[in-house]
């Protein structure tokens, strides 16, 4: 009887732990179950130089090789802005400096050559007048419409005088981006210029522009505040002075995120800059809040004529800066929905390189200027050591 007891009991104790056993198993699987992933998006952006046309670069017979061999980088990446520092304007004759025009033929090759967005402010927008203004507008929409299934967009120019300065907002991949084109000089103070949104670069002037991009910002939640701003300042210089960086800064903390500068035709520093804002909620005792902007202080030329009589003497004359920029990419990420701080930003050096009858970009590459003959070859060396030399981040 009590080996019977001894079984029984061995038998109810071995039960207990398995099923307990099984229990804790139960436990420990639910909490191993896979989470939820990360929702991640990301936003790559290319920005470019000015895009010019001088007589060299509109004579070309086939526009499209100005493209050739960085048209695979801006067809891969989500959207790339240029500037477009002339008039397209189809009822005026091609012109060269000091009065530019070129005819949508040009600005469909860059269309084809990867740019989707396209900044008109600029001190050549009013170069033919009203007409060159309604023909910009003209040529713009028929190129819209011949390119429905690629979306286009555009900001700077005006269809009547009394009009706002009005942000183009784009949409993209689930991502919010605000497009301003704004600029601080102009050629032509006639008629014209009440219709491109020009800014004075005054106290007022500037003030006026601050509270204008904060009533932007707020009438409009987006994820990315981009500004096009053509600059109010010399041609050619290298350095970026101080009171260019100050400005930047009081623009970001109105709301901009990314400031995309032109006008000295050469290339010039770039930075990520951490920008301080005040808490407006609690003005009494304001707490010091911060946010990521991008500055790219000169984006140079992208394509233009001004490098057309290279001077193989010397490299490190002031115009030949002219001919060589970068294409800068800019990469954004939100993950479940909120912008991350840290923006990667990955320029690609770019040249103008002279073929027999006119211009064309090329990559900036060691490898590239090991195929050029001797003469070309010398004087390429020179000028990436001088691009390097002033711009270490290019290293």
């Amino acid at each position: 009887m009590k080996k019977n007891l001894n079984y029984y009991l061995f038998l109810f104790i071995t039960a207990a732990f398995f099923i307990l056993n099984s229990c804790n198993s139960t436990e420990i699987s639910e909490s191993n179950l896979p989470q939820k992933e990360n929702d991640i998006s990301e936003l790559v952006l290319s920005f470019s130089g000015d895009i010019m046309a001088h007589d060299v670069n509109f004579k070309m017979k086939d526009y499209n090789r100005i493209y050739d061999d960085v048209r695979d980088i801006l067809l891969n990446d989500d959207l790339t802005f240029g500037n477009v520092e002339t008039p397209v304007c189809e009822e005026r004759p091609l012109s060269s400096f000091p009065c530019f025009n070129i005819h949508k033929d040009y600005l469909r090759a860059a269309i084809e050559g990867g740019f989707d967005v396209f900044s008109f402010a600029n001190n050549h927008t009013n170069d033919q007048g009203i007409q060159g203004i309604d023909g910009t507008i003209k040529s713009f929409n028929a190129l819209k419409e011949e390119y429905k299934n690629k979306e286009l967009f555009s900001s700077g120019l005006k269809n009547k005088e009394d009009e706002d300065f009005k942000p183009v907002l784009i949409e993209k991949k689930g991502w919010k981006i605000l497009f301003l084109s704004v600029t601080e000089l102009i050629n032509s103070h006639g008629k014209s210029k009440h219709r491109l949104y020009y800014s004075e670069p005054t106290k007022t002037g500037r003030e006026k522009l601050l509270l204008s991009i904060k009533k932007m910002r707020e009438e409009n939640p987006c994820d990315i505040f981009i500004l096009s701003l053509h600059l109010n300042e010399a041609e050619y210089g290298l350095k970026v002075l101080d009171s260019k960086k100050a400005w930047f800064k009081a623009l970001a903390q109105a709301g901009i995120d990314v400031v995309w500068a032109n006008h000295p035709h050469v290339l010039q520093d770039w930075e990520l800059s951490d920008v301080e804002l005040l808490n407006e909620e609690t003005p009494d005792s304001p707490s010091k809040l911060k946010k990521n902007a991008f500055f790219m202080y000169s984006m140079g030329n992208f394509i233009s004529g001004q490098r057309w009589k290279v001077n193989y003497a010397d490299p490190a004359y002031y115009r030949e800066y002219t001919g060589d920029s970068i294409i800068m990419q800019l990469r954004f990420k939100k993950i479940d929905g909120i912008l991350q701080p840290e923006m990667e930003a990955a320029p690609i050096l770019i040249t103008n390189y002279n073929e027999k009858d006119a211009p064309v970009i090329k990559r900036f590459t060691q490898e590239w200027i090991e195929t050029l003959p001797e003469k070309e070859r010398a004087y390429y060396l020179k000028r990436l050591e001088l691009m390097r030399a002033y711009l270490p981040k290019l290293k």
